[in-house]
């Protein structure tokens, strides 16, 4: 039996961290069945609960160390570990795990990262100096590619495949009827638009725009809904927007899981996004969509997709959102269309990560 050891940004009632780990125990259970998998988790009893692994707490040393000692694998990912602008212990912390592995002589993988933005030279130069040393790194975009050569990466085999989530299976349809009409959204009755939103560095102008823009679809006889990803964090700046409308908007004001999520997506017309795994699911879903960057791997996953992203969250206008959902609506077929095609060629690469974990399990034993 294998073991594998996983660290990232678990535990901490994220569905789009959630989802991640669920999609990478799924593809590594389907490649390795009999795979005994760790994860460092904040949540280690909820964690094990959920998943069905073993878990242990992300920040006890004595239990990371205990897990290592037995790992025949890390996986650090997936995700946007190393970056900095979470803070400046973020880096830091992650590659203290892939050391830890190295120094007890155990195989380290990046597994379908998302590098940057990472703006301070000590994190840089961490960066370089210990991703130069594992045995593999699996990217999520290119964009996290060019980054890594511009740090001063050369040495481990990168391979671009894509985010995890894109390998999980979606065909048994949860169907999120109830949890609408519970929140006043009644599917069928009309068009419907999810707003994933959240807060960001204390930024006021963008949250004006979006209740422009929701305020405009109401008025047209939307249904209009927001949707939080991290609960409760995400119902404080979309309750704070639905004080600056003139309609009303609904909300799900619950802890949802992936499953959920993807069957409420999939009942929406429209997405309306920052959150980057709220993007990737109305992509698996086939549901078009606009997202609003805070981040470059926002506006990366979008320009990747060729869907729009409006950048500039205390620049953005009500009128820039307008007129890019505008675009969205009058193409709504054509882009269904597309989107059906990339999310197949993006479930064969997210599913090359597993592959690969595996075959460096395999060629390191």
């Amino acid at each position: 039996m294998k073991t594998i050891v996983i660290s990232g940004y678990y535990g901490y009632e994220n569905i789009g961290d959630e989802a991640l780990l669920a999609s990478i125990i799924s593809a590594l259970k389907a490649e390795l069945p009999d795979a005994h998998i760790i994860v460092l988790s904040a949540k280690p009893e909820e964690t094990g609960a959920r998943y069905g692994v073993e878990a242990v707490n992300r920040v006890s040393l004595f239990s990371v160390f205990s897990a290592l000692r037995r790992a025949d694998l890390l996986i650090s990912g997936g995700g946007s570990l190393l970056q900095d602008v979470t803070g400046p212990l973020t880096i830091p912390y992650y590659l203290s795990i892939a050391v830890m592995a190295r120094m007890l002589g155990k195989p380290v993988m990046f597994y379908a990262q998302g590098i940057g933005p990472v703006n301070r030279e000590f994190g840089k130069m961490l960066i370089r100096l210990v991703a130069d040393r594992v045995d593999m790194i699996t990217l999520r975009d290119s964009a996290s590619g060019e980054l890594l050569k511009q740090i001063g990466v050369h040495g481990p085999p990168v391979e671009i495949t894509a985010d995890p989530v894109f390998g999980m299976d979606i065909s048994g349809d949860f169907d999120a009827t109830d949890i609408l009409e519970d929140t006043g959204v009644t599917p069928g009755s009309g068009p419907a638009a999810g707003i994933f939103i959240r807060e960001w560095k204390g930024m006021k102008g963008y949250k004006k725009a979006v209740a422009e823009l929701a305020d405009n679809l109401c008025r047209r006889g939307w249904q209009v809904v927001f949707i939080p990803m991290q609960y409760p964090a995400d119902l404080v700046p979309a309750r704070e927007i639905a004080g600056m409308m003139k309609t009303r908007p609904e909300f799900i004001d619950k802890s949802l899981t992936f499953a959920q999520l993807a069957g409420i997506i999939k009942k929406m017309d429209l997405v309306i996004g920052m959150r980057l795994h709220a993007l990737i699911i109305a992509t698996i879903c086939a549901v078009p969509m606009v997202g609003i960057s805070y981040d470059p791997k926002v506006s990366d996953f979008l320009e990747a997709i060729g869907q729009p992203a409006v950048i500039g969250l205390d620049t953005v206008t009500a009128g820039q959102l307008i007129a890019e959902v505008e675009k969205v609506i009058s193409n709504n077929e054509g882009i269904r269309g597309k989107l059906l095609e990339i999310r197949t060629d993006l479930r064969h690469k997210a599913l090359r990560n597993s592959k690969i974990a595996v075959e460096l399990l395999e060629r390191k034993l």
